[in-house]
């Protein structure tokens, strides 16, 4: 476990841990934290150990979403723009990290909290997790990425839903318009994350990345841009170590035993 201040980052077998660790503002996305995670992301991705992300809260909250706090400060309009850069900039990083991050929600996922959620690659949910886009209510518009995903999963009939009303909405919900992959009890949300997390790091890694790259593209290619990409990506992973243990261990009807290479 590393020393840092607003997160606790922690390595679980192939898997590295990171918990947003400020209940007492309900994990709100303030600078310090935000410059953290993106630390922790770039060391977990740097990490040969680490072969998957798994993202939580501590408390009763994922995350409360943006710093109300400095919000309350006012910007001037450049400033705004400059500033709301700056973070997007930091939030690509979680966004593009080649290895699979999942978010296991704890508790309230709203604003920027449920975009934040949206930007991982899978959504496991405890069944008392909440999710809404909130930003209505203080009259502003979701961001960090949430008008980009939000309606790729829920399509756009829904997420205008959600958006124009602010509402919350429960896991169960949530797993119905397919915004999340899996609800379990709240008791078992980390071991059933850090379970998929290590399921997925023992995966063939260089597989796994060219794969999340062309799916999160995809929704702006074509037909034949996207196998164009599929040939490129199949040719390199015909190369790996990983590819040819796959096809023995098909063949010897027994689990293959990826390297990540």
């Amino acid at each position: 476990m590393s020393a840092y201040e607003t997160i606790i980052y922690e390595k679980r077998g192939g898997v590295a841990l990171l918990t947003m660790n400020r209940p007492d503002i309900m994990n709100a996305l303030e600078a310090a934290m935000a410059q953290e995670l993106v630390s922790a992301i770039r060391a977990a991705a740097a990490d040969d150990e680490i072969g998957s992300i798994v993202l939580t809260g501590t408390g009763k909250s994922f995350s409360s979403g943006g710093d109300l706090s400095r919000l309350m400060q006012g910007f001037e309009l450049l400033e705004g723009r400059r500033w709301l850069q700056e973070g997007y900039a930091q939030l690509m990083e979680l966004a593009n990290v080649k290895k699979p991050v999942i978010a296991a929600v704890n508790g309230y996922a709203v604003g920027a909290g449920f975009s934040l959620a949206l930007l991982c690659d899978l959504i496991i949910a405890a069944d008392t997790a909440k999710f809404g886009m909130a930003f209505i209510k203080v009259g502003l518009v979701p961001d960090c990425g949430a008008l980009y995903f939000l309606p790729r999963l829920a399509g756009l009939q829904k997420a205008k839903e959600l958006v124009f009303t602010g509402e919350n909405i429960d896991a169960a919900e949530a797993h119905r318009i397919g915004i999340v992959n899996r609800v379990v009890p709240a008791a078992e949300l980390l071991q059933e994350a850090l379970k998929l997390g290590q399921q997925l790091a023992e995966g063939p890694a260089v597989a796994l990345a060219q794969a999340k790259e062309i799916l999160n593209a995809s929704d702006g290619l074509s037909l034949e841009q996207v196998m164009e990409l599929e040939i490129y990506a199949q040719s390199l992973c015909f190369q790996t170590e990983d590819h040819k243990e796959g096809a023995i261990a098909f063949l010897e009807r027994r689990k293959p035993a990826f390297k990540g290479r």
